[in-house]
């Protein structure tokens, strides 16, 4: 009895069922409650309205545990592949274009790394509407001036590439004698709008100096790198064609002619604002050397989740859990939760998911995610405009449809361990037994021979040396080097598996 009208005065204070029994204060066992000076009344009334209470209390428990929201919109089914990083995924049409405004390329392995960090507006860019945002840029900078009265803008440099004119600025980073320099690279890739940055700072800054800080600067080596990212940078529209590399928004970037060692990316997309509201989709790519297992999400869960109910339960509201398990995603180990914040008869999801390969496992085409779907806000208290069933297909589509593109490889996954088979050379030892497929470079004379001949597959045992193609006997004057120009690329485990 106590709880059910300590529930009714909860409700009452948040404005919800039970207006009306404000009047109800107690009703302490032992003891008989008067109403008008009836005490046979009083109990039967009290008796009546413990029952109404425990009645409104249990509806809304139930009500909290089954509420489903009512879809606001349906949903077509279509989905877009899109690339991100290195990988294939199919979107829902109506969550829009992933893009990505924090993309880092880090060069070095040790604590002595430098990066460049390259950020890809939305909107598509005609070549007028490039030269004009960045004569903008220029005319910002110039405005700026330092302590000592000059302008911050140093220099500025015409840089041609593939896809037409770049330019290169070079400016303070702060307006004062310690200063260190910034160096912005812009470029037009295609319809792509690419920033890259960079800064240089004095590499041991003498404690008293007469002469401002960025005198003692080498600009050279940061400018290098940002102009050989944007020497190498490629465009793509279809992603599903995308070269080799990491796509971030229709440009691809590549370790291979860009020098980088690791790459790091944040994809977001913001649903449209009329069509779905609040719905918002992250993908990270923390790099090919990030720990999962020090901070999981299932142990930021069960830190966050007490809190959460208790703070939810003060306003009459429920967390609901929907997913706690271990799927795979593109064969490699993940964990993932799901809930659903009922809040005032409101309701918003949050999905969240990341992967746990082993950081010896990982590699730039295997490398840690993290993946955060929220509908609806908890902040805002706006209610998800999909309901359950919904969020939770459009999760599993995310999940289920992210893959490695062909292009990085994605046909040598190891479906036993979702490790990335490494290719190998002719004598090195199979690492992992079933049939591999022989190639030569694109300029290779024979590579289009090879390419459609049937013998190139061999079903090769894990510790045996790989197979030559050409016979010494055959090509006395060529065999050597063409078999040290072939590459061997595991299919499939085969029949040797």
């Amino acid at each position: 009895r106590q709880l059910a009208v300590l529930r009714m005065q909860n409700l009452r204070q948040t404005g919800r069922r039970g207006r009306g029994v404000g009047h109800v204060r107690a009703i302490v066992p032992g003891r008989t409650f008067t109403l008008s000076g009836h005490p046979q009344r009083a109990r039967t009334v009290a008796f009546s309205l413990v029952l109404a209470l425990i009645g409104f209390w249990a509806y809304g428990v139930l009500a909290v545990h089954f509420y489903r929201p009512q879809p606001m919109i349906t949903l077509s089914g279509k989905t877009q592949t899109q690339c991100v990083g290195r990988y294939l995924i199919d979107v829902p049409i109506e969550l829009g274009r992933l893009g990505s405004n924090s993309t880092v390329l880090t060069y070095g392995l040790t604590t002595d790394f430098d990066t460049v960090e390259m950020d890809v507006k939305h909107s598509d860019y005609t070549r007028a509407q490039f030269e004009k945002e960045v004569q903008a840029r220029i005319d910002d900078i110039k405005g700026e001036r330092t302590d000592w009265g000059t302008p911050t803008l140093l220099t500025h440099e015409v840089i041609e590439t593939r896809y037409g004119r770049a330019l290169m600025l070079r400016f303070l980073t702060h307006g004062f004698i310690e200063s260190g320099i910034t160096h912005e690279l812009h470029a037009l890739i295609g319809t792509r709008y690419v920033l890259l940055h960079g800064e240089s700072y004095v590499p041991n800054p003498e404690p008293v100096t007469k002469q401002p800080w960025y005198k003692l600067i080498d600009p050279k080596p940061a400018e290098d790198r940002l102009r050989n990212v944007a020497m190498n940078i490629q465009g793509y529209t279809d992603a599903t064609k995308a070269p080799e590399g990491f796509c971030v928004a229709g440009v691809v970037l590549n370790h291979k002619t860009m020098g980088y060692d690791i790459e790091t990316a944040f994809f977001h997309s913001s649903a449209d604002k009329e069509f779905l509201p609040k719905t918002n989709l992250a993908i990270g790519m923390k790099g090919q050397y990030a720990n999962n297992n020090e901070d999981n999400v299932f142990d930021r869960v069960a830190r966050a989740n007490p809190i959460l109910r208790a703070d939810l339960a003060t306003g009459g509201g429920q967390l609901v859990q929907l997913r706690h398990g271990t799927p795979k995603i593109n064969g490699m180990p993940a964990r993932e939760y799901a809930a659903a914040m009922h809040i005032a008869g409101k309701v918003v999801f949050h999905l969240m998911a990341e992967t746990a390969l082993p950081k010896d496992q990982q590699s730039l085409q295997r490398p840690a995610f993290i993946f955060d779907f929220e509908a609806g806000s908890s902040m805002e208290e706006k209610t998800s405009p999909l309901d359950e069933n919904q969020v939770l297909a459009i999760w599993d589509t995310l999940l289920t449809t992210m893959r490695l593109s062909p292009a990085n490889g994605g046909n040598r996954i190891d479906g036993k361990t979702g490790a990335l088979v490494p290719q190998t050379r002719v004598g090195e030892v199979c690492p992992r037994s079933g049939v591999w497929a022989a190639s030569l470079p694109d300029t290779h004379p024979a590579a289009r021979n090879l390419a459609i001949y049937h013998g190139r597959f061999k079903n090769v045992r894990a510790g045996d040396p790989m197979p030559t193609m050409f016979a010494r006997f055959m090509f006395p004057q060529t065999a050597d080097a063409d078999n040290a120009d072939i590459t061997w690329s595991w299919v499939n485990q085969g029949s040797s598996a």
